[in-house]
């Protein structure tokens, strides 16, 4: 038994593909599908903390998790996680992951799972609205899968939009450059990646050329989101799963493809119309990045 909340070495882009070609696998043969994932268990204290739990199990992995987090308003970071992970032939507790390492290789995970699926072969420009950890991982998911030449970024904090664009810069050959507003980041954009902590929908227009594929990353509910109804009732949406995209973030995405139908094949097509991932997280993707981390395989 190994407890592990050592600091990882930041992943790259080798990890990212290794993730995600373990997700198509436990989405086309079934694995997924097959994983207990209740909802997740929200507590809220009179203080207005969050304590959040996210269980999964798979006996085709082998693996049960747990990903539990604190989100405060206090001096410290605002959320914190771990990820204790446990094998099911033996019940011995295998590691305990840091949540955040996790969630940051999970999500640019599945965006270059979505993203191959979605977006046009030769999409090479990308629009990010953020410039936190998450426009990071959005950089790597879609760079994972498309060769991406020139990358424009919005943030409300100039300073820290060019940060990212540093950073992408000396990841790669793309080109980077810091854009005034959302609109123009995203005009003309192949991919377009949101990953902000907005309540309220994003400046983003409606009127989509058909090829264009836009990752909604940030949280949103039933109350909040990143993008308004207008464009999500305009194009054809992509959810992790449709029982707890609709639960989490509302009825609009009762019509949804989910992630196992998107990747198997097993719906009627993607229309001929923009796509949008609109993320509300799943805890089978998780458990599926902690089956890489610890070094199990699926059966």
């Amino acid at each position: 038994m190994t407890l592990d909340r050592t600091e990882r070495p930041p992943h790259s882009l080798d990890d990212v593909r290794a993730v995600a070609e373990l997700m198509r696998t436990g989405l086309r043969s079934g694995a997924v599908r097959r994983m207990a994932v209740p909802l997740r268990q929200v507590v809220e204290d009179e203080q207005g903390a969050k304590f959040l739990a996210m269980p999964a199990v798979s006996g085709d992995f082998g693996l049960y998790i747990s990903k539990t987090a604190t989100i405060t308003d206090g001096p410290g970071p605002t959320v914190t996680s771990v990820v204790p992970v446990f094998s099911t032939s033996t019940g011995d507790l295998l590691e305990v992951l840091d949540g955040a390492a996790v969630t940051n290789l999970k999500c640019a995970a599945v965006t270059a799972v979505v993203t191959d699926r979605c977006a046009a072969p030769d999409g090479s420009v990308l629009g990010i609205v953020g410039s936190g950890v998450q426009a990071w991982q959005q950089y790597l998911g879609v760079a994972a899968v498309r060769e991406i030449t020139q990358v424009r970024v919005h943030s409300r904090t100039t300073a820290n939009a060019e940060a990212l664009c540093e950073r992408i810069r000396a990841a790669g050959a793309a080109r980077a450059v810091v854009c005034a507003s959302a609109e123009e980041a995203t005009a003309g954009a192949d991919v377009v990646s949101t990953a902000t902590t907005s309540v309220l929908p994003l400046p983003i227009s409606t009127d989509l050329p058909e090829h264009v594929h836009i990752n909604c990353m940030g949280a949103h509910t039933t109350q909040s989101r990143e993008l308004p109804h207008t464009l999500l009732a305009a194009v054809t949406v992509v959810v992790e799963d449709i029982g707890i995209a609709v639960a989490e973030a509302g009825e609009i995405h009762r019509t949804a493809i989910d992630l196992a139908s998107l990747e198997s094949g097993e719906h009627t097509g993607l229309d001929a119309r923009p796509t949008v991932f609109s993320s509300t997280g799943h805890a089978s993707l998780d458990l599926i990045t902690c089956a890489h981390l610890v070094g199990h395989t699926h059966r």
